[in-house]
């Protein structure tokens, strides 16, 4: 696994698709608030009825704190498709225990682009539901990743 990461890293630097970065804890911390907020505004929106908005948090919330597993390790997305190349790093990083959950999240990333570019493609509740137990499970993981990386984060309860 670990070589294959390196080899997906070096790759997507190559092709412009990720850059080095370096991010201080105070952005990091930033980030996780963030996702914090947009997972206690998707429950909220989706006991209201909005299961559009409550699927849009959901998914932001994912794509935060998939942001911060890759800043952690020093990297960015750089490219026209920052969303899809934030989920395959983080997912390899995560490692092969991942694959399904971030197989899963990368149609809901299709989904929440056809919900926002078509609108005529409408999310159903139980699309949204789906999602926010995605998102827990996901957050469930990666904040045991993320202790373990630096106890610095501040981790939040789903």
């Amino acid at each position: 696994m670990i070589m294959n990461l390196k080899n997906l890293l070096n790759k997507l630097l190559k092709e412009g698709k990720i850059r080095r970065q370096k991010t201080d804890i105070d952005f990091l911390n930033g980030l996780l608030s963030a996702a914090h907020q947009n997972f206690s505004a998707a429950k909220y929106n989706l006991s209201g009825g909005f299961a559009d908005t409550a699927f849009k948090s959901a998914y932001d919330g994912l794509l935060q704190i998939s942001r911060v597993i890759l800043f952690l390790d020093g990297f960015r997305p750089d490219d026209g498709e920052q969303h899809k190349t934030t989920f395959l790093i983080a997912g390899a990083m995560l490692g092969d225990d991942f694959i399904e959950l971030i197989e899963k999240i990368d149609r809901y990333r299709i989904k929440r682009n056809n919900a926002i570019y078509q609108p005529i493609d409408f999310i159903s509740k139980s699309e949204a539901e789906g999602i926010l137990n995605s998102a827990k499970e996901y957050w469930f993981e990666v904040k045991k990743y993320l202790k373990n990386k630096n106890n610095q984060l501040e981790l939040f309860d789903f």
